[in-house]
């Protein structure tokens, strides 16, 4: 039984990569969400004229 140290490497290197596609994917949607609910803070919604 021989182990094909080649498929290993290509694995390992693709799990590596998926990892580090998804880790600054994520970096990058917490900035987009920061941002917006910073924007959001700063500038409230503005309610229609149904007033009580």
């Amino acid at each position: 039984m021989k182990i094909n140290f080649i498929l290993i490497a290509v694995a390992v290197v693709a799990i590596l990569g998926f990892i580090y596609f998804v880790v600054k994917r994520n970096r990058k949607d917490q900035k987009d969400l920061e941002k917006e609910l910073n924007q959001k803070e700063l500038k409230p919604d503005k309610h229609s004229g149904d007033r009580i």
